[in-house]
């Protein structure tokens, strides 16, 4: 049983490493608090996401569009946007499956967390 555990939680981990797909916000974390990215697709180094900040990562409350560069360093998620400055978000996949982001507010005091669910493709 400890086996198939440690399996699990290390291909989980492992996983968290090759960020594919689209994830969607389900939460944030302090409750009512703005986060950058209410959905975001990881592919091939690049990165799609919508969210209520600027490029630039200042919070604006209109949705915008950033696309740009990604890359991932153990839990640290790096998104790197057009006409921006590069942005980190601590990272950890959960046991279920979703993955749960942290961003420090430049300038300020406050982390805000995020939990973010895969997107299931239309069918």
């Amino acid at each position: 049983m400890r086996k198939l555990l440690a399996c699990t939680v290390l291909s989980l981990l492992a996983s968290g490493c090759a960020m594919r797909g689209s994830w969607r916000a389900e939460s944030v974390q302090p409750e009512g608090s703005a986060f950058p990215i209410n959905e975001i697709t990881f592919a091939g180094g690049k990165y799609t996401a919508t969210g209520l900040f600027t490029a630039g990562g200042t919070f604006s409350g209109e949705s915008h569009t950033t696309t740009g560069d990604y890359s991932f360093n153990g839990a640290t998620l790096t998104l790197t946007p057009s006409g921006g400055p590069a942005l980190q978000y601590k990272t950890a996949r959960r046991l279920d499956g979703k993955l749960a982001m942290t961003f420090k507010v430049p300038n300020q005091d406050k982390s805000v967390t995020a939990i973010l669910a895969p997107v299931k493709p239309a069918s």
